[in-house]
């Protein structure tokens, strides 16, 4: 008897894919234990049905063609078969919805999927018809509103800006009706969580949201994408969001705090890529912004800012009198920035008691194990509060003995390869503000105002400004270098007289972006700060480096339920924050939280943005820690961040579908590593989802490029080609591998360049794969090069950031059992020690780690590794 594993569909359930031809092809793939073959009797059946009129069963039929290397450890002992079925849908079908049944030794058909998982594949005419005019967009829109068509700054795409009026000032919103998305098939909304955060609704065929929206993204049964941004904080005057009626209606909620009545403005993108879609919007959302540049930054711009390249090297603006002694580097070979640190924060290990000691003693445990931390975070309980939780005064409380800069200085001293030490601290000071009984209480202007019905103080609004230069001021003379400003959105719930809309929009963003500017370089990290007030008056501006973002709510450990949740919203949310003038921020997580820690640190290292831990003194997972990070030669530990931020593959993907979560990422420049990463985030702990890895789901591959895909978690290895644009290429040779992962299991493909050379007795493909034991490992190679000097030889130069395992990829390197004997490899111009060079299969593996310990070399003037490999 055949014991079935799994099924899984391509296309799967629960997705919405748009067909490339009126002819359907479905695969299936079913797994069996190695010890069991699928009987003579085994049926599989497609079921589907189009325009919802009958069903109509379609039998699958095994495919006798290769079936493609299944990258899964836990089920490597499984057979994998594919099955295979074609159709042709009725010519006025529009879509179809499909699910699939199986049997074998059993007469009972088994169903897979369950009720509502349904996939469905959108039909139309090949290629897209014309864009859709705005009035073909939404039905029954206000009279209320106007349209206009502007110029797109994103290719492929058109852009609409839509604008009202808002009355005055009434404590009141202004609804007005934006109408029924026309042919809506599903939507993703990212609508507020809490006052704090966002978070991803999604839904089909009738648009229902019961929160606040901030973006909405949806796809027409045509297959184009929609997107409605609406711009607030607009001359600190409008927010605006987004509801849902009964009849499935979008409305604008705008809220007017002038005095007068005002104009608001919503920008609908419209493209055949999503991602397009949301970029038309943000970017003419944007330049409107820009254009008003003079009334939103002009008091946060010095006179004469230094310019630079806000990708490479950060702003250096110092205040007036003080050095500039913690400034970046302004050039370097591998330039370093703050959030390529490996850090720990001191939150879910130790709360709010905090302490010098355990500090020092948590410090400890990580160096004894190798790990040398770059940024420390001390995050809440390190000031000076009262029991009403207000903030009494700038310096630590008593559980730092000597004060913020003895606390800074002993860390330092004792660990010199800490670069950066960063605190904590609320918008307002602390959670409820400033102790009016307090030394800041008597320095600083108070106003008295409610949160949450609770009397709180706050900084007056002629104050602020002076407050924070004098708060960031004492920081920055303690060595403070960086700063977590946490609790942001509590200024948009406060209530009472002197309280303005004006005053709350303003004055505090304000001046948190200019002192931290100031002070830090605008090294500071915005949280409970996810809302449309905050993204587009302080984080959507180029003038100034880029500070983080905490994209989603915070990491807790002890609730199960929260762990897929946090992966699935933070890849939700990038869709939007991604376009930012910030670096998303997945939040700390501890390494010794089976099963959980290993899809966190892989999420955390494939996102773009920083990495850092919170684990307990001595509680530490050192599998999970050796591959997050990596030593650099000057000691210190970093992590290896992709060089964009990662955005989930299909926008439209619900939690708890019935398949895999995709995102993907990219590291280097043109011609670089492309990478996408799989997770299965599915509730059932029995899950496990089959899904093929396709050419077309890795971005930025360069047409007629080569390359090789490997498997971080099986290291598996498939070459392939990136046809031209006049390639015919089907589907099936669009599939690289096959990817199955059980529950809370994830991998992460990457596609390295390869370089065509030929030598005096060869011909192969080469290139760098980066460090193979760490998750993002690409991102450690800084850039390579092949050059061919002649006298058939060829030679390979790789720089990289850090030391660790490299992986050279070379093509016939299996075949040749005595080819590293042949082999010149050097490192910083030194022979690199036999020792140190293995391989495995088509993979040059160099041990830099040990070639630099035992011919004992030093960083010099380059923070770099130089490895040069000749080739005959």
């Amino acid at each position: 008897m055949a014991i079935i594993c799994s099924v899984s569909l391509d296309p799967p359930l629960s997705s919405v894919t748009c067909a490339k031809s009126r002819i359907l092809e479905f695969s299936a793939y079913i797994t069996t234990s190695v010890c069991s073959k699928l009987p003579s009797t085994f049926q599989l059946e497609l079921w589907w049905s189009s325009n919802n009129v009958e069903w109509i069963a379609s039998p699958f039929a095994l495919d006798t063609r290769n079936v493609p290397l299944c990258a899964s450890k836990q089920f490597e002992d499984e057979n994998v078969h594919r099955f295979l079925v074609k159709f042709v849908p009725p010519l006025n079908a529009d879509s179809i919805e499909f699910t699939a049944r199986y049997r074998s030794d059993n007469p009972d058909w088994n169903w897979c999927g369950h009720l509502g998982s349904n996939g469905h594949v959108l039909l139309y005419t090949v290629p897209y018809r014309d864009y859709p005019i705005f009035s073909s967009l939404f039905g029954d829109v206000s009279e209320e509103l106007e349209e206009s068509e502007l110029v797109s700054e994103v290719v492929d795409s058109k852009v609409y800006k839509v604008t009202g009026v808002a009355a005055p000032i009434s404590g009141k919103t202004t609804n007005v009706k934006m109408g029924t998305p026309s042919e809506m098939r599903q939507y993703l909304s990212l609508v507020r969580i809490q006052t704090s955060w966002m978070g991803p609704v999604h839904g089909r065929d009738i648009f229902s949201v019961d929160r606040p929206a901030f973006m909405v993204l949806f796809q027409r049964k045509d297959g184009y994408h929609i997107c409605v941004l609406p711009l607030s904080n607009m001359r600190n005057l409008l927010t605006i969001y987004m509801s849902s009626d009964n009849s499935g209606n979008l409305w604008l909620n705008v809220l007017n705090d002038a005095s007068g009545h005002r104009t608001f403005s919503t920008f609908v993108g419209v493209s055949k890529d999503p991602q397009k879609a949301v970029q038309a919007a943000l970017y003419s959302l944007r330049t409107m912004i820009q254009s008003f540049r003079g009334v939103l930054t002009r008091s946060l711009v010095p006179e004469d800012p230094a310019a630079t390249d806000s990708d490479r090297v950060e702003s250096v603006v110092v205040h007036p009198g003080l050095s500039d002694g913690n400034a970046e580097p302004v050039l370097g070979t591998w330039y370093e920035q703050w959030m390529d640190l490996f850090g720990f924060c001191t939150w879910n290990s130790m709360g709010i008691e905090v302490s010098l000691d355990k500090v020092m003693k948590a410090l400890q445990e990580l160096h004894d194990r190798g790990i040398r931390v770059g940024i420390v975070i001390l995050d809440d309980g390190w000031q000076v509060t009262n029991d009403k939780r207000q903030l009494m005064q700038f310096d630590a409380n008593d559980r730092f003995p000597g004060g913020l800069k003895h606390t800074v200085s002993t860390i330092k001293s004792t660990f010199p390869y800490i670069k950066h030490v960063a605190v904590w601290h609320a918008l307002l000071g602390y959670w409820n503000g400033i102790s009016p009984d307090g030394e800041l209480g008597k320095k600083y202007s108070l106003t008295k105002c409610r949160v949450y019905n609770d009397d709180i103080y706050i900084v007056s609004e002629n104050d602020v400004n002076r407050f924070y230069d004098d708060f960031y001021k004492f920081l920055y003379s303690s060595g403070i270098t960086a700063v977590k400003a946490d609790v942001q959105m509590h200024i948009y719930d406060l209530e009472g007289d002197g309280i303005s809309g004006t005053f709350v929009r303003k004055e505090y963003q304000d001046a948190l972006k200019l002192h931290s500017l100031r002070y830090f370089y605008r090294r500071v990290s915005y949280c409970m700060a996810m809302s449309s007030q905050y993204f587009y008056y302080s984080l959507l501006q180029t003038s100034s480096p880029k500070p983080t973002l905490r994209n989603s709510d915070d990491f807790f450990p002890n609730i199960p339920s929260s762990h897929h949740w946090h992966i699935y919203c933070n890849s939700m949310n990038t869709i939007l924050t991604s376009l930012l003038h910030a670096i998303p921020d997945w939040d700390m997580f501890m390494t010794n939280i089976p099963p959980y820690s290993m899809q966190h640190a892989a999420a955390r290292c494939f996102s773009g943005g920083p990495v850092y831990i919170t684990d307990i003194a001595g509680f530490h997972d050192m599998n999970v820690l050796s591959q997050i990070q990596a030593q650099t030669i000057r000691g210190s530990s970093v992590a290896l961040r992709p060089s964009r931020v990662a955005t989930a593959l299909d926008p439209y993907f619900g939690f708890n579908q019935k398949r895999l979560l995709f995102l993907t990422n990219f590291a280097g420049g043109t011609g670089g590593f492309s990478m996408l990463a799989a997770f299965n985030i599915h509730e059932n702990e029995n899950s496990t989802f089959c899904e093929p890895v396709r050419k077309s789901m890795l971005p930025g591959l360069v047409a007629g490029g080569d390359y090789v895909l490997r498997s971080y978690i099986t290291g598996y290895t498939a070459e392939f080609t990136i046809p031209d644009a006049s390639s015919n290429e089907d589907d099936d040779e669009d599939i690289l591998m096959l990817t199955k992962l059980g529950n809370s299991q994830w991998d992460v493909f990457t596609a390295a360049p390869l370089a065509t050379v030929k030598t005096q007795f060869r011909t192969l493909k080469i290139g760098a794969l980066g460090l193979l034991n760490n998750i993002t490992g690409a991102a450690a190679v800084e850039r390579q090069k092949v050059t061919v000097p002649g006298k058939g030889r060829a030679v390979l130069d790789v720089d990289m950031k850090v030391l660790g395992i490299l992986g050279i990829y070379m093509s016939d390197l299996g075949s040749l059992s005595t080819s590293i004997t042949k082999l010149l490899i050097t490192i910083q111009g030194s022979v690199v020690p036999l020792s140190s060079v293995s391989s495995e299969d088509n993979i040059l593996k160099i041990d830099l780690t040990k070639a630099w310990t035992e011919l004992n070399l030093s960083s010099k003037w380059s923070n770099e590794v130089s490895l040069r490999i000749y080739i005959t």
